[in-house]
């Protein structure tokens, strides 16, 4: 038998086969999607088959850095970048499921482009949209982008929504589980209308939010919440929550905190049933003292990690914190970023007088100290929590630099209540 004859006709049948041009639509799709966007267009070199085949896919990423070279100035930089979407979006035809725009790096001037850009998606059926721009100034979210009917996930920097005249929203989001708005200003007192057109919302995050008005959050999906920012009032109904992160900016001399009117007993007695909790800025000097005695309704049987800003050398900041761990007896999980301001009261014995008959940290695997000096209250907070801790792991101290060594010393010599537990100097 004539094997070479056979080997030569099967390797002149794949090469007459034009594999590449043959491949099904949907797998093409995938490849070029998979491509930086100008590498995509420069497939239409390839065969007369995948000439026009950039011009329908359905996920776009355009990211600056792919545009600039050692040699542009800053303008030729965002020319190119500009004028190479415009051409893409003109010419695109078909539907446009993920949309995505990274400027990092660069400062573009896109907000005028932004409007039109978003006219386009907001008739092509997108589902995914991240606009992280890096521009000279912040642009309005446009009105079109309420009519994206289809979307499921949003990721927005750089913008400003304005919630005194929402457009209609009588469609709403329904398919949208997550909305991610960084550095971004709210204006008005109607997000919570936003948020109640987002039914199936599971994952909120406002970071870097400048706010001025009341921010009401209703939802029965969300599970996950994070808000950081600069804000005056906030007020949740999300029975589902499991993930509660907030950070407060201190904005010192300023009118913002005359106008603060953030409810911090009603804030803690909405998120009882949260897995874990981080309150970080200056929301303890929001609580009234009778939150200490009144404001709790239940335990946060639920809380298993906690992470807090607090100064153990103010009275009320350390009644506080006693009282959210007496009611949070699955605790796993202590973080403590320790401030120093000026003390209310004196503490010192603060810790040493604790109620030793109420069950502390009886599920305490892990405590993290952060920013450790060594003063007296925190001497007694770490001393409390090593006596009381019978399956304590570790205790990690952050702040070696402040500590001098026979304060070192009284640590390691702490006794604790289980004897697994270790100390971690850091």
């Amino acid at each position: 038998m004539d094997h070479g004859c056979s080997s030569t006709k099967i390797c002149k049948y794949v090469a007459e086969e034009d594999i590449i041009s043959n491949l099904p639509e949907g797998l093409k799709d995938k490849i070029l999607c998979c491509l930086p966007i100008k590498e995509a267009v420069g497939t239409c070199l390839l065969s007369r088959n995948w000439r026009y085949t950039w011009t329908s896919m359905t996920e776009l990423m355009f990211r600056g850095d792919d545009f600039g070279s050692e040699n542009d100035n800053a303008n030729d930089y965002e020319y190119k970048f500009l004028k190479f979407t415009d051409m893409f979006l003109s010419l695109h035809n078909g539907p446009i499921l993920k949309f995505g725009l990274d400027t990092r790096g660069i400062e573009i001037s896109t907000a005028g482009h932004i409007y039109r850009w978003m006219l386009i998606l907001s008739r092509n059926r997108i589902k995914e949209l991240q606009l992280r721009t890096y521009t000279h100034e912040s642009y309005n979210i446009p009105s079109c982008f309420f009519s994206c009917d289809d979307l499921e996930y949003v990721h927005l920097r750089d913008c400003i929504l304005t919630t005194l005249h929402l457009p209609g929203l009588s469609k709403g989001f329904k398919q949208l589980h997550t909305l991610h708005l960084e550095c971004f200003s709210l204006e008005g007192n109607h997000f919570g209308d936003l948020v109640g057109s987002c039914p199936n919302l599971e994952k909120l995050t406002l970071y870097w939010l400048i706010s001025s008005g009341n921010i009401n959050i209703h939802s029965t999906k969300l599970k996950i919440l994070s808000v950081h920012g600069l804000f005056n009032h906030l007020n949740l109904h999300t029975p589902n929550l499991t993930s509660a992160h907030i950070k407060r900016k201190r904005v010192t001399g300023d009118a913002w905190e005359a106008k603060c009117n953030f409810n911090f007993s009603q804030f803690i007695a909405s998120i009882s049933d949260v897995e874990n909790i981080l309150l970080h800025g200056p929301l303890f000097e929001c609580a009234e003292h009778d939150f200490l005695i009144l404001k709790l309704p239940k335990l946060f049987n639920r809380l298993t990690e906690i992470s807090l800003d607090l100064d153990l050398g103010n009275l009320k900041e350390a009644n506080l914190a006693v009282c959210l761990f007496q009611h949070a007896p699955n605790l796993q999980l202590i973080n403590l970023r320790l401030t120093s301001k000026k003390p209310m009261v004196p503490t010192a014995h603060f810790w040493e007088s604790a109620d030793r008959h109420v069950c502390l940290f009886q599920n305490l695997h892990v405590v993290c100290m952060i920013n450790f000096t060594g003063s007296r209250a925190e001497l007694g907070l770490l001393k409390l929590i090593l006596e009381e801790a019978p399956v304590l792991r570790k205790a990690e101290i952050e702040g070696y630099g402040n500590l001098r060594k026979d304060d070192l010393k009284n640590l390691l010599k702490m006794r604790r209540a289980s004897k697994d537990a270790e100390i971690v100097i850091l």
